[in-house]
């Protein structure tokens, strides 16, 4: 084999390269000719003075720890950003736990509030006095609002808000809302209009709570800045690509909202101009956001058309079948039993005592339990029919309780069991039905809620009762 010339292996006319400079800054400033050369060979000096040759692999070599080194680097940086998010997450599912335990502490106490004034309103014959009642139930439950929304605020930026899925009739919603807020309207000596046009979508499955959440929010945000005029709302759906698409739109004759406002009314905490009469915590449109974004639809703000603000947001939900709506909305019908004897289990003396005097009106007679070990061994004593369980108690939690009684032998293991609870998170419910329960009611008691639970587990016991 001929032997190769040296000068077709090595560059005539080499570059000159420094010793003294960062390859990396080479690089950086070769073009794709350059760097070309420099395969061919090179030659390296310092100040002037032959320092040695270079071959192509050197500029290799070099090519090569550079590239490992900013290997490196980005895996570090990646992890560190992998440890800042979990470290944000973490931060924020901790700020959300913190607000569960306050509401729950906070809802405790606001039970025994509401619940006397909504027993002093059934009862109270003295008219002057009722207006003063009213108040600590409209106070009471702007305060439970309050709370909530702080909850959902905390719950959605940590990635926890949750759905719940089932038949909702629109018209139905749309006669809610009017009836909730013709009196608020009225106090104000403001024209409400509510319309619901749905072009045959009437039904559709979604999380009916939330989509109240969501128009009672926009509403009271109107009624609140509205001082004269009024307030139109419109739910419009119709079918589009085999979903229903809903649009709800509230209209106000208030102040309005500028452009540069609009971009912003949606941020948590934005209450809008300082000291603005009528301004809150700045939470409610930022949890419309929220859900809206939660259920894969758009909101937005702008002019409207009686010279307010206009509140706007779209949903795109599955249609609901005919087999569906037939289970909706269905009221638990009253049980065959006389009367009931109750087991109330609950560490709070103002909690039992509100429940007690609820169950009166239900026509039930009721003992008390202040923890859960006293109400295993009540039970095992009996007889009761049903039992309103408290969940977080000393010694023995409604849980544990619920496990305890379950593991009684006979009829008595199988006694119906509600959890009475001020515990406000979904997975809860969860957990308290796994270990035996039969519903949940939440604190404050709504006393057709309670009921409505109470039918519903006594008629599941029916059949438990009738093989026993």
């Amino acid at each position: 084999m001929p032997a190769v010339p040296p000068r077709l292996l090595w560059n005539v006319a080499p570059r000159v390269l420094d010793a003294d400079a960062d390859a990396e800054t080479l690089f950086q400033s070769v073009d794709a000719a350059s760097l070309g050369e420099l395969l061919n060979g090179f030659v390296v000096a310092s100040n002037g003075r032959y320092v040695g040759v270079g071959a192509g692999v050197h500029v290799l070599q070099a090519g090569s720890a550079i590239h490992q080194r900013r290997a490196k680097a980005m895996s570090a940086l990646a992890r560190d950003l992998s440890r800042a998010e979990q470290k944000a997450l973490a931060s924020s599912r901790a700020k959300s736990e913190f607000l569960a335990v306050m509401s729950h502490e906070i809802r405790t106490p606001l039970n025994g509030v509401l619940g006397v004034a909504a027993l002093m309103e059934r009862e109270l014959t003295q008219v002057e006095m009722r207006p003063y009642v009213q108040t600590i139930l409209d106070s009471g439950h702007s305060l439970l609002r309050l709370l909530t929304d702080a909850l959902d605020m905390s719950r959605a930026e940590a990635g926890l808000m949750s759905l719940e899925t089932a038949p909702v009739h629109l018209d139905k919603v749309a006669a809610d809302l009017l009836a909730l807020w013709t009196p608020r309207a009225e106090e104000k000596d403001l024209a409400l209009t509510v319309t619901c046009r749905t072009e045959g979508h009437d039904w559709v499955v979604g999380d009916e709570v939330r989509i109240k959440q969501l128009l009672n929010n926009l509403i009271g945000n109107a009624l609140k800045f509205t001082r004269q005029g009024g307030v139109t709302v419109t739910i419009e759906s119709k079918g589009r690509d085999g979903r229903v698409e809903i649009t709800a739109t509230v209209d106000d004759s208030g102040p309005g909202i500028s452009a540069s406002a609009a971009a912003a009314v949606f941020e948590p905490f934005n209450t809008g101009e300082a000291g603005r009469e009528g301004a809150g915590a700045g939470l409610g449109l930022a949890i419309c956001r929220q859900i809206v974004e939660r259920m894969g639809g758009t909101i937005a703000a702008s002019g409207a058309p009686l010279g307010g603000a206009r509140l706007c947001f779209t949903l795109g939900l599955p249609g609901c079948g005919p087999e569906l709506r037939e289970e909706a909305g269905r009221i638990a019908e009253p049980t065959a039993h006389d009367t009931l004897h109750v087991l109330v289990v609950d560490d709070n003396a103002t909690n039992r005592f509100v429940a007690s005097k609820v169950l009166e009106l239900f026509g039930c007679t009721s003992s008390t339990a202040e923890n859960g070990q006293e109400a295993v061994a009540a039970v095992g004593a009996g007889p009761f029919d049903l039992v309103l369980m408290d969940v977080k108690m000393p010694i023995m939690d409604g849980v544990a309780a619920t496990r305890a009684i379950r593991a009684l032998p006979g009829p008595v293991g199988r006694i119906p069991i509600l959890a009475l609870t001020a515990n406000a998170d979904p997975k809860d419910e969860v957990e308290y039905l796994a270990a035996g329960m039969d519903g949940v009611v939440q604190k404050p008691i709504q006393t057709e809620a309670l009921l409505n639970a109470i039918r519903t587990a006594m008629r599941r016991a029916e059949p438990l009762c009738d093989a026993a």
